[in-house]
């Protein structure tokens, strides 16, 4: 994924380096540099290291908080979609933990791609999504892999039990 992520990115760097070529030419203002912070399953998706340790879901939403202009944004959202993939225009709802630490993950000339770390997409998802995160979320924990997770999940306010209990058997 995170190959698939860096190819949509160039290209949105590309083009924007050729508006702006002429843009220069004409006189006129350049577009100025963007910024994505990557959020949820698409920022373990992109982490080598999460995707390779976890079972995750692939998906075709990306959800991120934008900075960019508006014309950048439709030109995003234009080459998403040639790869099979979608904004999700709620973005701006989803919730980061306050103490999220933001990573970068590919510097372009004119874009720089970020990502939430990815204890705080698992605290996130455990908080506003707990029954559909379920099994990921017991997956975290059981891989050790994620050492403060259980306390910030309690500290957000999140039903820790509930990930902790061992599924029932339907009969």
């Amino acid at each position: 994924m995170r190959k698939i992520v860096q190819r949509i990115f160039q290209k949105l760097d590309d083009w924007i380096e050729k508006q702006n070529e002429l843009r220069r030419k004409e006189g006129n203002l350049l577009l100025s540099r963007s910024e994505i912070t990557l959020l949820g399953q698409m920022s373990l998706l992109t982490n080598e290291r999460v995707s390779a340790l976890l079972h995750l879901v692939q998906t075709v939403d990306m959800d991120a908080f934008l900075q960019m202009e508006h014309e950048i944004k439709t030109k995003m959202k234009e080459i998403l979609s040639e790869e099979g993939f979608i904004y999700d225009e709620d973005s701006h709802l989803v919730w980061a933990p306050p103490d999220s630490r933001i990573d970068l993950l590919f510097e372009f000339k004119n874009v720089a791609v970020k990502t939430i770390d990815p204890e705080s997409a698992l605290v996130s998802k455990a908080i506003k999504a707990p029954e559909r995160n379920r099994h990921l979320i017991q997956e975290a924990i059981a891989s050790g892999a994620f050492p403060s997770l259980i306390e910030r999940i309690e500290k957000s306010g999140g039903n820790l039990a509930s990930f902790l209990e061992k599924d029932h058997e339907t009969q």
